[in-house]
């Protein structure tokens, strides 16, 4: 075994001095490695530690606490599956609004929809912001690029000021660790439901069905006590231990189920089709079991 020191989480030199980092997930007792051909970038915020990595497999990678984010050779997975489906399902989404997503991925995809005037990102690390725009996706990159209003700040606290102001948010949560801790508490779900419209919708990211079990299963439960509609959907990510992560929709009106699929924007996405968004609602039966509470 590689005794292994480093000054920056995660990051390790193997024996034979290749740089590695090292995705610990204690839920399996196992890690993940990624070879990593560059450290391009690294930096302690007031928040966490963020790194930029060029790796092989993956391209260029966002990394915050030595987790990894969003890499730019699969993230269009992850930003196509939290945004398209609430999107394509409200009938007009126009106050649109995001908790994290930091790199601004997803406000790109929802920005596809013309109804959309400006989505407000609300993120708490500026640093974050800052770093994806010099080394992962150019600010500017997006024709409409102006209708993204940043807002530095707790999402926790920022989403009590919102009463029935949103159509549309999402919301891409870190895990239970610091700050997001919040995030997943039931009177964050209450104060989620009071922000939205009365056809408003929300998207919880809610991490892998496999080894983050009771969190996919409590977003859900959590959700279902104060919406009438919610449905858990899938996507497969490659960078994400296991492959297979979750999503959940909670909806106070429009039902996903029964989308008019012509208002998916698609044309150039590169994993969502119509499709695959009615297919990302079809659930195995072991997480069926899982929602269920059975082994």
């Amino acid at each position: 075994m590689t005794n292994r020191k480093s000054s920056l989480t995660g990051y390790y030199k193997e024996t034979n001095e290749e740089l590695w980092l090292w995705d610990d997930i204690p839920e399996l007792d196992m890690e993940v490695g990624y070879k990593v051909e560059a450290l391009l970038y690294y930096e302690q915020s007031p928040f966490q530690e963020i790194s930029i990595v060029d790796t092989k497999g993956f391209g260029r990678m966002l990394v915050l606490d030595g987790t990894p984010q969003v890499t730019t050779k699969d993230g269009f997975i992850y930003n196509e599956m939290i945004t398209h489906i609430a999107m394509t399902t409200h009938n007009e989404p126009k106050r649109v609004a995001m908790i994290g997503g930091g790199d601004c991925g997803p406000s790109r995809e929802a920005l596809k929809y013309e109804s959309v005037g400006q989505i407000d990102v609300v993120e708490i690390d500026q640093r974050v912001v800052d770093v994806c725009r010099a080394w992962m996706t150019k600010e500017g990159s997006h024709e409409r690029e102006g209708c993204i209003r940043m807002i530095y700040r707790d999402g926790y606290k920022w989403i009590q000021e919102q009463k029935k102001n949103l159509d549309v948010l999402l919301v891409d949560r870190s895990d239970p660790y610091g700050p997001a801790t919040s995030l997943y508490k039931q009177q964050f779900y209450q104060y989620v439901y009071n922000s939205l419209t009365d056809d408003g919708i929300v998207v919880f990211q809610s991490g892998s069905p496999y080894y983050n079990q009771s969190i996919f299963r409590n977003t859900v439960q959590s959700l279902s006590k104060l919406f009438p509609i919610v449905h858990p959907y899938l996507c497969t990510i490659p960078t994400f231990p296991g492959g297979i992560w979750s999503f959940v929709i909670a909806s106070k009106k429009w039902d996903p189920l029964e989308a008019d699929l012509s208002h998916l924007q698609w044309q150039d996405t590169k994993y969502i089709d119509p499709e695959t968004f009615k297919a990302s609602f079809v659930l195995p039966s072991y997480i069926k079991n899982i929602l269920h509470g059975k082994k």
